[in-house]
């Protein structure tokens, strides 16, 4: 009687210690992929502002364009927010 006891517990414990693993190990990867979706829309953001600088020729044009990189900015750090969270 005692044994099985002993022996159940220890299965228990061993389920409960990889089955915490598996989804610390889960979490951590679902997070170093949101902030690699991340880096990706920040470094769009940047190669956008870049190559829209270089063409830049109208004033209003650049304050629409500042509005829309603005947007996508903010964006981004409601993102990052969230992974925090």
């Amino acid at each position: 009687m005692i044994t099985s006891l002993q022996c159940f517990t220890c299965l228990q414990a061993l389920g409960i210690l990889c089955g915490y693993m598996s989804l610390v190990t889960t979490m951590i990867a679902v997070a170093f992929t949101q902030f690699d979706k991340l880096k990706a829309a920040m470094l769009d953001i940047r190669q956008q502002h870049i190559t829209i600088q270089q063409a830049q020729e109208n004033e209003q044009v650049h304050t629409i364009v500042s509005c829309d990189l603005q947007d996508k900015l903010n964006a981004c750090i409601r993102h990052h927010q969230e992974i925090m969270e």
